[in-house]
């Protein structure tokens, strides 16, 4: 049967707009009941609904997306994303057969993931929805599960890269935010599985039927992809709308620079605009807070295989706010926000990553290479300037830290 279906698309049980989907659950057409509530944060632009809908479903690619989808019957991930009505668990939209009347309280993943839950319209065709893994995007395998009435996310690492060294990665960084006594951040823990060590990281989702994530590419509209996009001006208007919608000034920007500073020692490669946002109240639209700090995976030269010296981590490009990390370091305002003597020492960091199953020679290439993050990090601080140049030009053989400490032998020129 090929015929194009209307759902629509709620946010709790407010109706937010009408879609018309086909039998591969892609947005045919569309028509906005309630602007105010629609995904990018009230935008009525064709293209924000329909990118939202498109990155809301597994990306194709995925190791076991197959097996998925043959479960469910499904021959696409948007299919899969329609048959099980849109539902997240991290927010509160979804959509409804326009055929049936169905409430959030009886479809909700939050009170009903564990459930198998079936509808069925007059022409008998049946809607589903118990799968909490429909709506998990991001490139790395990964699924939802129940503990005890609370839910968790589970992510395997990408089996390219050794030894599971990316879920490594998201316990080091945790430990890292908890050094600093900074409470923003998801916590993460490890999970292996049989002979397999660190195949998992799990963590707590942070979102409830009372907070749902807004990514800042949601919060901003996006521009990241124009030839106009500029990493400060986008970054001050994220600002200046968290104001708008409640947030203090000072919080926000605090929060973005320990973020950036903490991206920066620990060469996180991915803190695009869909890996921070905010929490707001479903109900009441209001913004709550600043998302805890998630996804740190990419990071601690988890897909470099070689030594990195200063000038090489100057020149390191990636998929953050701004390409150039050395870039992102000038949207910070307050550099004091990160207290460099808790920061784990080049020497702990090698043990660390022994200790979780690294061999020795990769936890060595890591630590030394951390180590002359530290060093750029320090002069950073200390408001000596870094650049890529200075290294090839000015420094030679004498650079202002060298293993954490002022370098005697350096003048400033």
């Amino acid at each position: 049967m090929n015929e194009d279906r209307m759902f629509i698309l709620k946010h709790k049980d407010i109706d937010v707009a009408i879609l018309q989907l086909n039998n591969d659950g892609e947005i045919m057409n569309h028509h906005i009941i309630n602007p105010m509530h629609m995904p990018y944060l009230g935008s009525t632009k064709s293209r924000h609904l329909y990118d939202w809908w498109k990155q809301r479903s597994i990306p194709e690619g995925r190791e076991h997306l197959l097996s998925l989808l043959k479960a469910y019957d499904c021959s696409s991930p948007s299919e899969l994303l329609m048959k099980n009505l849109g539902l997240s668990l991290t927010d509160t939209y979804w959509i409804c057969p326009a055929e049936l009347t169905l409430l959030w309280e009886e479809v909700n993943l939050f009170k009903n993931g564990n459930k198998t839950i079936h509808f069925h319209s007059g022409e008998g065709r049946a809607h589903y929805s118990n799968s909490p893994d429909a709506a998990l995007n991001g490139s790395l395998d990964k699924k939802a599960i129940n503990i005890k009435g609370k839910w968790f996310l589970d992510k395997l690492s990408n089996p390219k890269y050794a030894n599971g060294i990316q879920n490594v990665n998201e316990s080091f960084v945790s430990l890292v935010h908890s050094q600093q006594g900074f409470s923003g951040y998801t916590p993460y823990e490890i999970l292996g599985e049989g002979s397999e060590v660190n195949k998992y990281s799990r963590c707590h989702f942070f979102t409830d039927e009372h907070l749902e994530l807004i990514t800042a590419f949601q919060v901003t509209g996006g521009y990241k992809n124009e030839e106009s996009y500029d990493s400060s001006t986008e970054l001050n208007k994220f600002i200046d709308i968290c104001i708008n919608n409640g947030l203090d000034r000072g919080y926000v920007q605090g929060f973005l620079d320990y973020m950036i500073m903490i991206d920066f020692i620990t060469t996180n490669a991915d803190r695009h605009w869909d890996n921070f946002g905010i929490l707001r109240d479903p109900d009441t639209l209001k913004f709550v807070s600043m998302a805890p700090i998630y996804d740190n995976g990419n990071s601690m030269f988890f897909d470099i295989p070689q030594y990195m010296n200063r000038a090489s981590l100057l020149r390191l490009e990636d998929n953050g706010i701004d390409k150039l990390e050395i870039n992102r370091l000038q949207l910070v305002h307050n550099k004091t926000l990160v207290n460099a003597s808790l920061l784990p020492t080049p020497l702990k960091v090698k043990k660390y990553y022994i200790e979780h199953g690294i061999d020795s020679p990769k936890a060595k290439m890591i630590a030394d290479s951390y180590s002359n993050k530290l060093d750029l990090f320090l002069e950073f601080q200390h408001d000596i300037p870094i650049s890529y140049d200075r290294e090839m030009y000015y420094y030679l053989d004498e650079v202002p830290y060298v293993k954490q400490r002022p370098n005697p032998n350096y003048k400033d020129f």
